[in-house]
């Protein structure tokens, strides 16, 4: 008899630990920035609406590296050109995360949060991010993950 009841509060535990897993998880889902749109058409509407803080995954080709200056030490910037043209300015936190080793005409895709700006747009927090306020950023090329 106290074996069962044992395998009974054992099973009532993992039932209750398991609803608190799913609803956290629900709970995270709901926050605002956690959803994520891919492809350039959803760039492309941010800059047309002038739209920031839009949480985005796209993939171009690498145009300008540009360095960095005294004030901004802790950033990897670089631009690139969208398959519809536009182009975008990407910082990359390299305090946060490793530094990309990218050249020009490479192929990388980005995940992180657009900011509208007149030529175009920038992302950034393109690295992980623990504070759950948002999804995890990146960069992926040549098949590795910065992040």
């Amino acid at each position: 008899m106290p074996a069962r009841k044992t395998k009974t509060r054992l099973l009532a535990a993992l039932i209750a630990g398991t609803s608190i897993l799913l609803i956290a998880w629900w709970a995270w889902q709901s926050v605002p920035g956690y959803n994520i749109e891919s492809g350039y058409g959803v760039i492309e509407k941010a800059y047309v609406n002038q739209q920031s803080e839009v949480m985005v995954e796209v993939s171009g080709q690498i145009t300008r590296l540009l360095t960095d200056n005294k004030e901004d030490l802790q950033n990897q910037k670089f631009v690139i050109r969208l398959p519809n043209g536009q182009s975008l300015l990407v910082f990359h936190n390299i305090i946060d995360a490793e530094q990309v080793p990218i050249s020009i005409h490479d192929e990388v895709t980005v995940r992180g949060e657009y900011f509208w700006t007149e030529p175009g747009g920038m992302v950034l927090g393109t690295r992980r991010d623990n504070s759950a306020e948002r999804r995890h950023g990146w960069i992926m090329h040549q098949g590795k993950k910065y992040d």
